[in-house]
């Protein structure tokens, strides 16, 4: 039996992504390096991405223009929102279409992260004000916050605090967080069970959350994220702040906009500024596109001022298409696929998983697959998948003599495609 599996290179593909989308997506700082993590996670891991923010700052409108289609009631109240809505997101890929067409394959099914809106914070939530204790827990259970951050003013809409202020309407949201960790980590740390390694780190965490410094900006390592990771501790978690904005200035007022996201971030309290990384999006905007067909976005778009030749050059700058991709190059994910290579009475299906690190062995990633085939490995024939694409089958690669033979050990690298043997 063969299994065939290609990892997509991150870097490569947010270098080209990042040329169409140059000012709609900023990173603090490019130079940062992020560790990863020296624990497997399973291939296919489940990413959750947490929508967060006051209320009526357009959580759920920006949640239906990810979904592209109407999911979360959106209405002119807080907490319209009570139960979490929750919808897979496709990452936008490049490789499966083709891998699919080498394979011959009748589906070709993308890697998703999964959406989750939850209702509006007030201050006061890590006290259970609004609906906090609802709203605390859903989040622990996301791997990356998107928060959610109003800089337009519309007197049709309700502010909760009366009044928009970009910046001190992050530093609620933020302090919130801050002290629900808090409170959480003062009460593990009181158990008599919390002892050792799980000691030392929350004691750590506490000491920085006093000072008033989130818990993802305090240097953990891997090891030490690893002891604590079940707590679902909330300033431990990446950032994305998502400043949702008018038409006018999406359209025409891009790079002013941008400037604009920099100074508030600069400004807003309990916000790393090594580590978070902020985009700007037009929530209604994207909504309204979500209901026309791809013409008749094109069309529209060009109505309102925004300058396109075509539906490819508008998707690079629509939040479904830019949001996936930088929760993929923030959380350090990489691409597998499955399908290619595989006898097709076997499988007509090329799939695109998720796995949180790319320094994976090949055994390791078989027993990933099922446990059969780990027991069962024999070897692993490697090719890049830029070179296998190129061909129109897999056979035709190997014959060409393109394809190398792994053994067990090998560490799988980025834009490996891998046919795994086993008996």
């Amino acid at each position: 039996m063969l299994i065939c599996i290609a990892v997509t290179s991150l870097q490569s593909y947010c270098r080209a992504w990042s040329t169409f989308t140059p000012s709609l997506v900023t990173r603090k700082h490019s130079k940062v390096k992020r560790r990863r993590p020296t624990h497997d996670v399973c291939i296919s891991m489940k990413v959750k991405v947490g929508l967060v923010g006051l209320p009526n700052v357009g959580k759920s409108t920006l949640f239906n223009a990810l979904a592209q289609k109407s999911i979360a009631e959106a209405k002119n109240f807080p907490f319209c929102t009570i139960e979490p809505n929750i919808t897979p997101i496709p990452i936008p890929d490049g490789n499966l279409h083709k891998l699919a067409t080498l394979a011959k394959s009748t589906k070709a099914l993308p890697a998703n992260v999964f959406l989750v809106d939850v209702a509006g914070l007030v201050k006061g939530a890590s006290r259970g004000e609004g609906l906090g204790n609802k709203f605390l827990a859903t989040i622990r259970e996301c791997d990356i916050i998107i928060h959610v951050v109003r800089t337009y003013i519309d007197e049709d809409v309700v502010h909760v605090d009366g009044k928009v202020n970009p910046v001190s309407d992050a530093e609620v949201v933020n302090l919130e967080l801050l002290l629900a960790d808090l409170a959480h980590v003062q009460r593990r740390l009181e158990k008599s069970t919390c002892t050792g390694e799980e000691r030392d780190v929350l004691e750590k965490i506490e000491k920085a959350l006093e000072d008033g410094i989130p818990a993802r900006s305090i240097g953990l390592s891997s090891d030490e994220k690893f002891t604590v990771k079940s707590m679902g501790l909330l300033t431990l978690k990446p950032v994305i702040y998502a400043f949702n904005i008018d038409e006018i200035d999406f359209c025409l007022n891009r790079e002013e906009t941008i400037q604009l996201a920099k100074t508030y971030m600069d400004k807003i309290q309990y916000c790393d500024l090594e580590r978070d990384t902020f985009m700007v999006v037009s929530a209604k905007l994207e909504a309204d596109l979500s209901s026309l067909d791809r013409d008749e976005q094109l069309e529209y778009m060009k109505n309102v001022g925004f300058e396109c030749d075509n539906q490819d050059d508008t998707e690079q700058f629509l939040s479904y298409h830019s949001l996936p991709l930088l929760v993929k190059d923030v959380l350090d994910l990489s691409l597998v696929y499955t399908g290619p290579g595989v006898p097709l009475e076997k499988s007509q299906t090329t799939k695109t998983h998720i796995i949180s690190s790319s320094s994976m062995s090949v055994i390791s990633l078989s027993g990933k697959l099922h446990g059969d085939i780990q027991k069962g490995f024999m070897n692993a024939e490697v090719i890049k998948a830029e070179d296998l694409i190129q061909y129109d089958n897999y056979n035709e690669a190997k014959d060409n003599g393109d394809i190398r033979m792994e053994g067990k050990d090998y560490t799988l690298q980025d834009n490996d495609v891998v046919l795994i043997k086993w008996k």
